[in-house]
């Protein structure tokens, strides 16, 4: 499959169509998704959608870079006219009314919603006993594209699987916790989350209203950089070579989970690509236990779904007690693995003005911004590590994932780049230095 912008430059001169495009997607969807399960929906009306901006094409209307191209959306963001299910039987037949605000923006742009993926039923956040990631009661397990043994990980594992496995060029996930980033980890592509906020979460099958943020998924920075401008309305696309001055970066060592040889190995080949461009290294080496934010977002995802489900008037769920008793009467499809979040979720009084609630989310931020304290201390534009690691998202910071290799015989080693907010920009071209080299090699 051909990466976004060579597409761009097909449609462009004449080449190809957006037509050819989606047709072309749709093929490798159908042919070769029956061993992933990626897929949840294919837009039934997408090749129609392809017709209409072929024409706008013709008479010299561009809405934006991505005119023309397809996109696969996670199933827990609101498409109007297709299913919003979060991979839950119960969730089968609700149709939303309207698109997500990020949908919009994404049609306004010209990209063709051609479908949805499958996820971890309720974006990972039903059960701590043993459920597998990318499981749900509705569609059943992804795969791993290239080893069926390996765990897919996170919750937007459909997306990442789609994208790793080439059957579209880009995907949008969602995290609340690394559910961007460890699947794109897993999978050898690249994920952005960026600062929570940036992008809108409304229209999102909720878990927590302080963290929930969706994000682009891709094969190359160049591709996801394009995906992320339009979900953004920013041109970093055009400014991923142009760095303005050095920058600084700090390569953590968590005292408690040494370095092992093979991270050691991929930060080596990062301090070789910076240091030959001239910029600037700080080894930090810091005591580590990561923080736990179980007990917030119980309070938050009760409080979250409830208000989903109640603007969304489904008429199976009104609440997450319905989804509970719902699980309960049909145990032998729903409860495979358990649903003790969401009981967990339900025993709080989900309310946020909860003195117990602020008290620990007070708590939990002011734990949760060491890394930013790390960056503000040492005057750092980004931190680097080869694990995934929850205080950046829970503090609302950006992270990008840049897979090191793809060789799925080894440990799978990517780099993991955390920024301060609002500075995607820096991780963008941090991972741009870092593909024009792979593409040297």
């Amino acid at each position: 499959m051909k990466n976004i912008k060579s597409y761009i430059h097909a449609l462009q001169k004449g080449e190809m169509t957006s037509e050819d495009i989606v047709t072309y997607c749709i093929h490798q969807i159908q042919s070769k998704d029956i061993y992933y399960n990626s897929v949840a929906y294919l837009n039934p009306n997408a090749i129609e959608e392809a017709k209409r901006l072929d024409a706008l094409l013709q008479d010299g209307i561009v809405l934006s870079p991505l005119h023309g191209m397809p996109i696969l959306i996670k199933d827990n963001i609101d498409v109007k006219g297709m299913p919003n299910t979060a991979n839950a039987f119960i969730l089968k037949d609700y149709f939303p009314n309207d698109d997500a605000p990020l949908v919009k923006n994404l049609k306004e742009a010209g990209c063709i919603i051609l479908g949805k993926t499958n996820l971890s039923e309720w974006a990972y956040f039903m059960s701590d006993q043993n459920m597998p990631s990318g499981y749900g009661s509705l569609h059943g397990q992804v795969i791993h594209p290239f080893d069926a043994t390996i765990d897919p990980l996170g919750s937007s594992t459909g997306s990442a699987v789609a994208v790793a496995a080439s059957l579209v060029p880009m995907a949008i996930g969602t995290e609340t916790n690394g559910s961007i980033i460890a699947p794109a980890y897993q999978n050898q592509i690249i994920g952005l989350r960026p600062t929570f906020g940036q992008i809108s979460n409304q229209g999102i099958i909720p878990i927590s209203p302080t963290q929930d943020t969706a994000g682009p998924m891709a094969n190359s920075i160049e591709d996801l950089t394009y995906l992320y401008d339009v979900l953004t309305h920013q041109n970093i696309a055009s400014e991923l070579s142009s760095i303005e001055k050095p920058f600084r970066v700090g390569i953590l060592n968590l005292n408690s989970f040494p370095n092992k040889k093979e991270d050691q190995n991929v930060l080596n080949l990062l301090r070789n690509v910076l240091l030959d461009n001239g910029h600037e290294l700080l080894d930090i080496s810091i005591d580590y236990q990561p923080v736990s934010n179980s007990e917030t977002l119980f309070y938050e995802f009760k409080s979250s779904i409830n208000d989903y489900l109640n603007h969304a008037q489904h008429p199976a769920a009104h609440s997450l007690k319905d989804i509970i008793n719902f699980n309960k009467l049909n145990k032998e499809r729903m409860l495979k693995y358990g649903q003790t979040l969401l009981e967990k979720s339900e025993s709080t009084s989900g309310n946020l003005d909860d003195p117990k609630y602020v008290e620990l989310r007070k708590t939990l931020l002011e734990k949760a911004s060491v890394f930013d304290s790390l960056m503000i201390t040492h005057q750092l534009d980004a931190l680097v590590s080869t694990h995934w690691l929850p205080e950046s998202p829970i503090f609302g910071q950006p992270s990008l994932v840049y897979p090191m290799s793809k060789d799925f015989k080894k440990p799978l080693k990517s780099l993991v780049f955390i920024g301060r907010k609002h500075q995607e920009k820096a991780l963008l071209q941090l991972g741009y230095l870092l593909e024009q080299k792979e593409k040297e090699a």
